[in-house]
Order: structure tokens, then sequence, then C-alpha cells
């Protein structure tokens, strides 16, 4: 399938939007309607690189795993793997914020949560509550994303439009694609069902595709 740029912004802004509240809100609907596998045997892209590929079938073996469960009893198993992995109690075991993976002491809201913060209000772009959760959660970072590419659709100028892509091509480079690697290991590692180590693993990937993509269209006439 061909698309255009115009529904290539459309489509960036969804799936970085279902991401990040799926790491977000565990129990929201975006979170919850996947279960039951549907998505993941039509997901809108074509797996392009070794991380979609593993992340999908993952997802797939995983959600028809869930199916065998009742349908309660199959939340309740997911949301137990969300709260040990990104809660705790105590550390958690795959920790959602940068700061944890790329500074030295592994602190909240250090030097990359208020980067990521600059970057927000570069945009226009602001966290309720940003004293209580760090901006450099993967889920915000993703939100963030997803509110770039949609701003994407009031620019008309090519110029302009060339600009923002390089910004966001460089905040995927920066704070994106600089930890999330790690946090698969430790979500794949840790993980109890499989399905957030399987969903982490297809973000990564879109981000590789996504990155490549930005690429292609700053090199265009």
């Amino acid at each position: 399938m061909i698309y255009s740029w115009t529904e290539v912004w459309k489509l960036r802004t969804e799936l970085y939007k279902f991401f990040g509240n799926c790491l977000l809100e565990p129990t929201s609907e975006a979170a919850t309607t996947p279960l039951n596998g549907g998505l993941w045997g039509s997901f809108p892209l074509e797996p392009a690189n070794r991380q979609m590929e593993s992340g999908l079938e993952q997802l797939r073996k995983c959600t028809a795993d869930l199916k065998n469960m009742l349908q309660n009893e199959a939340r309740q198993e997911v949301l137990a793997e969300y709260t040990s992995l990104f809660l705790g109690p105590g550390r958690p075991k795959a920790p959602p914020w940068e700061s944890v993976y790329r500074t030295e002491e592994q602190l909240l809201f250090s030097r990359t949560t208020y980067e990521v913060r600059k970057i927000l209000a570069d945009n226009g772009l602001e966290i309720a509550e940003k004293n209580h959760q760090p901006e450099d959660h993967m889920g915000i970072e993703l939100l963030a994303l997803a509110m770039m590419s949609e701003n994407l659709l009031v620019v008309q100028d090519l110029a302009e439009q060339k600009t923002r892509i390089a910004q966001q091509a460089a905040f995927i480079d920066e704070h994106l694609l600089s930890w999330i690697p790690e946090l698969y290991r430790d979500a794949k590692q840790n993980g109890s069902v499989g399905y957030y180590g399987g969903l982490i693993e297809l973000i990564w990937g879109v981000l590789i595709w996504d990155r490549e993509l930005l690429h292609e269209f700053l090199t265009q006439d």
C-alpha cells in the first residue's frame, strides 16, 4: 500500500498515541482491546525490520495464549506484568524512564527529564502533573511524538515541514532509540506473560522504520 505524506503523518500520530497510552494507562481501552489479538493480526504496517517482525510474532503468540483464559483473568495477568515491570513494589523490573538508563546516578527527574521537558515546551506541549510523572517516561515521549506528528498536518510550507521533521528525527535518535533496547531487554527478561516485551520490541521496530522514513522525506527534492 502506498501512502501520501499526509496519510503517513496521520498514521504515525495514531500509532504513537496508541503505544503511548498502552504504556501509561494499562487499564485503558487502548491498552486492553488488543488482548483479543485482532489488532496484531491486522497491524497497519508490514514488518520492515527484525524488531517489528519479532514483536508482532510475540504479541500474536501471547494473545493466543491469553485467549485460553477468561477475559477478566487475562486482563489481570497483563496488569500484573505491567505492575511488576513498570511500577514495583520496590524498584520496577523495567523502569520506563530514560534517566534510569542514561544517567550514571539512575535517578528520576534528572538531566534527560529536563531535556525532554524543554523539547515539549518548544513544541507548545506540556504534560499535566509534570512533577508527578517524569517527562522522560517512554509513554510520554511517544505521546509527544504523536503530537509533533499531528502538528505537521497544518504546516504547508516544505521548508518548515523539513525543519520539524528534522527535529522529530533527532528526538527519536536522542530520546527514544537511545534507550529502548535496554528497556526491551529488561521487559523481556522479567515479564510474566510476555505481552509488554512484545509490545516494546514492536515499538522499537516502528521507531527504526519511522526514522528511516523521516530521513527519506528530508532527502527529497
